[in-house]
């Protein structure tokens, strides 16, 4: 089930102790179960203010943008994945927008073969994070971007495949950016399969293409088709921009533009329309040092007003606290409703669900009763296991239920 979140300062000179017991009621205030930080190679984010968010219910999502990219000494950044992971992070995220020429030292940009470079470099980052207890994720790329990203991400999967890792592969997670730029919310949605003229670096006119919110349908359609199956997306950063005028045939996000859109999608995700494999949206941006370049984009002014935004967001936390959302009153999150038989408890589909317990990490167990209590179920197996009777139980208790057969076709 998809959760709100937000992409903290953009640096990493807020994470005292006063700043988490100043933010921390804020964050709850909005409705906020994610939170993007920004993290390096060379030190970690404070252990007391990771475990801090982790406590409160806010999952931490470290990112590290090692930028210009360049390879990593993986013997130094093993034990601060362990650490992470130590203290109750899932995931670390490197690098950023490999697909950008920005990210590049100048004289690596123009060399051949620029994606199998970049997975020389990612690939041993991706085992470290897995061998370290947390999710192997591919860095978010640009929307389009100066190499097209469906076309960057296509040709990496492939290269994963090429090399041998696809067992790797399926145990991925995808970060992106979730931009909708100053277009609408619903630009893009349905992926290629809906606009089967769009084509990289070419939008015919009347068509749409990945440039927007729903970039994670375009990107579903080439994960499935290249790991097999849909992967966990994970947003770092995404919602409207204020002030951004990428497409000129739409008018730029001015603060009241800036709340409806927020507001929009924050709706969606309480409603649960996006896909399930979309973990999070976490919106930009909570808020930066006066003077420096992202300041004039933030929800929270250094001179102590909000953007319009933040009320609104307020308003919808409060209204599904009441009741007043789809899922209201629910205490778990996620939970896999495993089968029983009347022999007993199958060991074998518990070993067959491994994979995806490690991937989206829901409460597990075998009672319908504690399942009513999350807003999203996953039923393993077929109505041998956990009859119809016991799915249309759960659906009329308000959860939002999937099925999946134990050959992982849903």
């Amino acid at each position: 089930m998809t959760s709100i979140g937000f992409h903290y300062f953009p640096d990493e000179d807020h994470y005292r102790s006063t700043d988490l017991r100043a933010w921390l009621p804020e964050l709850q205030a909005l409705g906020a179960r994610w939170l993007t930080l920004v993290g390096s190679v060379t030190r970690a984010v404070p252990e007391p203010f990771v475990r801090g968010l982790v406590q409160a219910g806010v999952e931490p999502i470290v990112h590290i943008t090692a930028s210009p990219i360049r390879p990593v000494n993986i013997a130094h950044l093993k034990p601060l994945l362990e650490s992470y992971e130590h203290w109750g992070v899932k995931h670390v995220v490197l690098f950023n927008e490999p697909n950008s020429r920005a990210m590049w030292p100048a004289p690596e940009w123009g060399k051949t073969a620029l994606v199998e470079r970049f997975l020389d470099i990612l690939a041993p980052v991706l085992l470290a994070q897995a061998e370290a207890g947390l999710q192997p994720t591919f860095p978010p790329l640009k929307a389009g971007g100066e190499w097209w990203d469906t076309a960057f991400l296509e040709a990496a999967l492939a290269s994963l495949t090429r090399r041998g890792l696809q067992t790797l592969m399926k145990q991925m997670t995808f970060a992106v950016n979730l931009w909708t730029f100053n277009r609408p919310v619903d630009w893009g949605a349905g992926g290629l399969k809906q606009w089967p003229e769009t084509r990289p670096f070419r939008t015919p006119l009347g068509s749409q293409d990945q440039r927007g919110f729903h970039l994670f349908d375009w990107y579903n359609e080439i994960i499935a088709a290249r790991a097999g199956e849909a992967r966990p997306i994970i947003c770092l950063a995404g919602g409207p921009r204020l002030g951004d005028l990428t497409d000129p045939n739409f008018p730029a996000v001015d603060e009241a533009r800036h709340a409806s859109c927020t507001k929009d999608i924050a709706e969606a995700v309480n409603a649960g329309t996006l896909p399930g494999n979309v973990l999070n949206v976490n919106f930009w941006l909570i808020g930066a040092s006066e003077g420096t370049p992202f300041a004039p984009e933030t929800l929270y002014r250094t001179d102590g007003r909000t953007l319009p935004a933040v009320e609104a967001l307020k308003r919808l936390a409060t209204m599904k606290g009441r009741g007043g959302g789809k899922n209201s009153g629910k205490t778990i999150r996620h939970y896999l409703l495993l089968p029983t038989f009347e022999w007993g408890i199958s060991e074998w589909h518990w070993q067959a669900a491994l994979k995806y317990v490690q991937a989206h990490r829901p409460t597990c167990g075998f009672s319908a009763d504690e399942a009513r209590q999350a807003q999203f179920v996953t039923i393993f197996g077929n109505e041998q296991g956990v009859s119809k009777e016991i799915e249309n139980t759960l659906k009329q208790a308000g959860c939002r239920v999937e099925r999946m057969q134990v050959n992982g076709k849903q």
